[in-house]
């Protein structure tokens, strides 16, 4: 029997077994925007003064955030098992530490 390159050959004794797991990857990245201080971020306190509405605050900072000129850094990256598990869908490969000695 003829092997592809790398490709382990394995007699029935030496036969593994191993479980598949779908697992996600969340990475989690951070920018600094400057917002302009507007009208439509401020509003009047009770007491007279003029302070920085929250919310309109943030929704700007995100909508400005969005811009392609933006530099995103990565902050944090992590592994997680997926919390919803399924079959593999057709068309997608799983990756097999046996099979790929080295590589992980």
């Amino acid at each position: 029997m003829r092997h592809a390159a790398g490709e382990r050959h394995m007699s029935e004794d030496q036969r593994t077994y191993s479980i598949a797991l779908r697992v996600r990857r969340v990475t989690y990245e951070d920018a600094y925007v400057a917002v302009p201080v507007t009208s439509e971020i401020t509003k009047k306190n009770e007491d007279g003064t003029v302070g920085i509405n929250p919310e309109a605050f943030f929704a700007e900072a995100i909508r400005i955030s969005q811009s392609p000129r933006v530099e995103w850094k990565i902050e944090t990256c992590q592994a997680e098992p997926h919390p919803e598990q399924q079959d593999m869908p057709e068309g997608r490969k799983k990756f097999d530490a046996f099979y790929s000695a080295g590589e992980a």
